[in-house]
């Protein structure tokens, strides 16, 4: 699959969507989702609602494996609140999570798969990032899952594969630049950057004023894919947004001028002194914690950061968000928008694994079940499912500011796996000074005449 840009359309009717649920009356939204669930149910293999659905026949243990979880002191949905839940209404069922971070993860349940031992549930990216799992049969079909139709079509076909769809998705999600907002009114910034000039300046004024501007997790390698694919949305999409198609036809190519600029300019900040110095000696959660704790004024990341960067730290101060603007001033924007993670579940798994996860999908998503509760209250993603809203302000508003833009999925979503880990690893030793831009670019063309070819 190729990626697609997302259409003002499609944004502006996320967006609709989600507001819509807060007009509607609970009382009617919650008996048209259960008769609609219903009537689904009792057309399709493992359908039922969660009160009429039966316990496997004997104990069974599913192995699920996810990212690494934050750290925290509220019960986390997969960790905690998936396991206890579906264990109290299916007393057979014990749900067993494993949780990697993100560059481990990927190895290691592609190695398992591979040995024939895939988790049975798990969480996984959408397209391009999917392709190998579906093409090598590891992965079920869930075309004929009874409430696929619940889920929002446009976000269902990043998961879909010569017309069946193999994961469920989890929501959507936005690559961003959260910030400080007391530390910019401080150097005379009452409002975001809206061009390449103005980011750069007041990252200059913050420097100048004594404040870190940017914290960067750069040990966690994927952490870089953050800046460089807000960054890469108005350099290279904005003139050409069929240019991830145009790689396979070889009309395009990562050694392009506007992938070069496009590290450039990422590096460019490393060069001058607007990033936390030793970012590769901080990981992720450190890098968070100095944003949160007022060490640094703004943070590559995304809304799937929300409840880690909205928690109290060592200051308080208002926070916002924004898309690194790369885009000259009266150029064309372009921000990220894409597909969140979806569920999987393992086509190697025996029967009786098999029936027990149907019936954890079935119970998930009927939205009268205590675990559809819980998961809308803890996800950290903008569910894309009919009849829910989502409640945070911050994440409302900036959709809505830039449902106007164009906007382009995550950038790896159309590459073969292991090109975004190769411009990863090389882009650490541009902060090294080991590597240029153009190497960066011709590792990634490399890897991908490599995986594609």
């Amino acid at each position: 699959m190729k990626k697609k840009l997302i259409s003002l359309l499609m944004t502006a009717a996320m967006v609709g969507s989600m507001m819509s649920g807060i007009v509607a009356s609970a009382s009617e939204e919650t008996e048209a989702a259960t008769e609609a669930a219903s009537e689904a149910a009792g057309e399709s293999t493992g359908g039922g609602t969660s009160d009429s659905l039966e316990d496997v026949s004997e104990p069974v243990t599913l192995s699920l494996m996810v990212t690494t979880r934050p750290s925290t002191d509220a019960k986390d949905f997969y960790l905690d609140l998936l396991p206890e839940l579906v264990h109290e209404r299916f007393p057979n069922i014990t749900i067993e999570v494993e949780q990697l971070p993100t560059d481990q993860y990927k190895q290691t349940v592609r190695l398992r798969f591979a040995s024939g031992e895939g988790p049975d549930l798990f969480t996984w990216w959408a397209q391009k990032q999917a392709e190998d799992l579906v093409m090598a049969e590891y992965v079920r079909d869930l075309s004929d899952f009874s409430l696929l139709d619940k889920f929002d079509s446009t976000i269902t076909e990043a998961y879909t594969f010569d017309g069946k769809v193999y994961g469920l998705p989890l929501g959507t999600s936005f690559l961003t630049t959260w910030y400080n907002k007391d530390m910019f009114a401080e150097v005379g910034y009452d409002t975001y950057p809206t061009n390449w000039d103005e980011f750069i300046d007041v990252c200059q004024k913050l420097k100048d004023a004594g404040y870190t501007p940017i914290t960067c997790g750069d040990n966690s390698s994927f952490v870089i894919q953050f800046a460089m694919y807000q960054i890469g949305a108005s350099e290279i999409y904005a003139e050409n947004p069929d240019f991830d198609d145009q790689l396979y036809t070889g009309e395009t190519s990562f050694t392009d001028q506007c992938w070069v600029d496009t590290v450039t300019k990422l590096q460019y900040l490393y060069d001058n002194g607007y990033v936390v110095e030793d970012s590769l000696g901080l990981s992720q959660d450190q890098s968070r914690q100095l944003f949160i704790d007022g060490e640094a004024a703004m943070i590559f990341d995304g809304s799937f950061g929300y409840t880690q960067l909205m928690n109290q730290g060592a200051a308080d101060f208002e926070r916002g968000m924004f898309c690194v603007p790369s885009n000259a001033e009266g150029e064309d924007f372009v921000w990220n928008w894409t597909s969140a993670n979806a569920l999987f579940t393992s086509n190697l798994s025996d029967d009786l694994h098999q029936q027990a996860c149907d019936l954890v999908m079935q119970y998930w998503f009927d939205e009268a079940s205590p675990l559809f509760e819980a998961w809308v209250e803890n996800t950290t993603d903008i569910i894309a499912f009919e009849g829910v809203s989502d409640s945070r302000d911050m994440i409302n508003e900036y959709l809505e500011r830039y449902q106007d833009y164009q906007s382009v999925e995550n950038l790896n979503n159309a590459w073969p796996e292991g090109v975004s880990d190769e411009m990863c690893s090389r882009f650490q030793e541009v902060i090294t000074g080991d590597a240029t831009p153009e190497d960066v670019c011709q590792a990634m063309q490399d890897k991908f005449e490599e995986l594609a070819g």
